[in-house]
């Protein structure tokens, strides 16, 4: 077994040690899907531990002697996403089991975040004003990080956690596995909008807010997130017709 703990957190070795043994009958179940999400109380601290579906055979050699795994990357890429200014659960820990030679189990530990919601919110039955200041930061806060050189390859509405503060949102990246830091352009920023599940009007007041801060041409971006919009959209329910039902 590896395991890579960050030095803020060795007070609770102990418990991240036993988790492979201690994962399936204990922790509150959160999540249940192709992954499973359980959080954890140890000594005070809630603890949030995503184990990662058994990769295929091909992968499980992969990760074990070609690329980092998907628990490994998140845990990189949280502590770089932190170094850039960007929020996201403190990383604790990842770990990884091999059996075989091969790689089994893998888990990714960080700190559970109360927050007050995801992107999600916006889908629910909120007023209008509410809904609008909500659009409003997430796209100011999308413009900051691709400014920032961060680009979420599952930029997804479940991805973006959000707390209410004083001065208004806080927003909080998670699903970490699948990013890259570079220089970002007009198409993938455009781009990073297409998993949102919004009406016409709606992409065109993130266009139009979004092109404010990224000084981008306001009818170009528009026009761009439309229509990577639509094209994820009408490919995604082809292969997940039952989704049309989900919001």
């Amino acid at each position: 077994m590896r395991i890579i703990i960050n030095p803020q957190y060795t007070h609770i070795q102990d418990f991240l040690y036993s988790l492979p043994d201690t994962f399936s009958h204990q922790g509150r179940l959160e999540y249940q899907g192709r992954n499973t999400i359980k959080v954890f109380d140890i000594n005070g601290l809630s603890v949030n531990v995503k184990s990662f579906k058994k990769p295929l055979l091909i992968n499980r050699f992969a990760y074990k002697y070609i690329r980092k795994s998907k628990a490994e990357r998140s845990y990189l890429n949280a502590i770089e996403v932190l170094r850039r200014g960007v929020l996201t659960p403190q990383p604790i820990a990842y770990i990884e089991k091999s059996k075989n030679g091969l790689i089994a189990d893998s888990y990714y530990i960080s700190v559970h975040e109360p927050v007050n919601g995801t992107m999600k919110e916006i889908y629910k039955q909120q007023d209008e004003e509410s809904n609008k200041k909500l659009l409003q930061a997430f796209t100011l806060f999308t413009a900051e990080l691709h400014k920032k050189g961060i680009f979420h390859k599952d930029y997804s509405p479940g991805n973006i956690l959000f707390k209410i503060t004083e001065t208004g949102y806080e927003f909080y990246l998670v699903d970490l596995n699948r990013m890259s830091f570079k220089k970002i352009n007009i198409l993938d920023s455009c781009r990073s909008f297409s998993r949102l599940r919004a009406d016409e009007d709606t992409l065109n007041y993130i266009g139009e807010e979004y092109s404010k801060v990224r000084k981008y041409d306001e009818k170009s971006c528009q026009k761009l997130i439309q229509l990577y919009n639509q094209r994820f959209w009408k490919k995604h329910l082809v292969r997940h017709p039952e989704s049309m039902y989900e919001f």
